[in-house]
């Protein structure tokens, strides 16, 4: 047996969801939300999926000037 713990089967409170929000708007990795929150990937991203929670982070326009160094 693992000498982790993990919320393996748990079920989503309103905290978990609310950082998974916030984590997936600022672009963070599946993988690394996934250990945040004590989950899978794949946990996580049947969650995302499932409330409409998109975890492809946004790129950067290299043409739009908001996004440009300077």
């Amino acid at each position: 047996m693992a000498d982790y713990d993990r919320s393996t089967g748990a079920p989503w409170n309103e905290a978990d969801l609310d950082q998974l929000r916030i984590l997936a708007a600022e672009g963070t990795a599946t993988g690394v939300i996934a250990v945040q929150l004590g989950r899978t990937e794949e946990a996580i991203s049947h969650r995302a999926a499932q409330d409409g929670i998109s975890l492809t982070p946004s790129s950067h326009n290299p043409y739009d000037p908001d996004t440009l160094d300077g």
